[in-house]
């Protein structure tokens, strides 16, 4: 039964639950992680929220650490001041940042002195209310945030393309002598996965 519902939510277009694969990783096989977390992975989302909720009621981001080091946000290529006006809608671009050098990265810093020069491209919300349930967005974490965020994110769990893991494991099996992998069956199998990754001895909160 649960096979043939499966087959009609697909027939009718409906996006299908990912299957779910846990790995463990070691501390030094995280930096494997960081080309493509800067590119941009996909994560699901409770959709219609404010950005602070995602960051901190989903993503699980301490608020003071949002506040002191999440200098510079994006959402959908334009900077952010206010994080409780704009609403996540499905496939939203978010990117996080750490202080940035010089004046560009004043200028583009949330709230600073600066940021009044960009006004003109500063993230403006809709005036449609955004759509809620569950969905998905792209998230890209850059500089310092990497190191600090990666192994948060990397737990709650990254949507992945069946080609992208296989990619992945290879890379981690180049990373460590003895990487935990997913299974062969698993490997083998189509669609999307929500890949979930811990850290070996865990890693430190932000």
């Amino acid at each position: 039964m649960e096979q043939e519902g499966a087959k009609t939510a697909a027939a009718a277009g409906m996006p299908l639950k990912p299957e779910k694969v846990a790995i463990e990783i070691a501390p030094e096989q995280v930096e494997s992680f960081y080309p493509m977390l800067q590119r941009g992975v996909t994560v699901q989302a409770e959709l219609g929220r404010p950005l602070r909720e995602l960051l901190c009621g989903q993503f699980g981001i301490p608020a003071q650490y949002v506040e002191g080091r999440i200098t510079t946000i994006f959402l959908d290529n334009h900077p952010v001041d206010d994080l409780d006006r704009p609403l996540v809608r499905e496939g939203a671009r978010v990117t996080l940042s750490a202080a940035m050098p010089g004046l560009v990265g004043a200028t583009m810093r949330r709230s600073g002195f600066y940021s009044a020069l960009r006004q003109g491209i500063s993230h403006a919300e809709a005036a449609d209310e955004a759509a809620s349930g569950e969905g998905s967005v792209r998230l890209k974490l850059f500089n310092l945030l990497l190191p600090e965020l990666s192994p948060l994110i990397l737990a709650r769990g990254i949507l992945l393309q069946q080609d992208e893991l296989a990619v992945l494991v290879r890379d981690l099996e180049q990373a460590s002598a003895s990487p935990a992998a997913p299974t062969a069956s698993c490997l083998g199998s189509r669609g999307t996965v929500l890949l979930r990754v811990t850290v070996r001895g865990g890693a430190a909160a932000p």
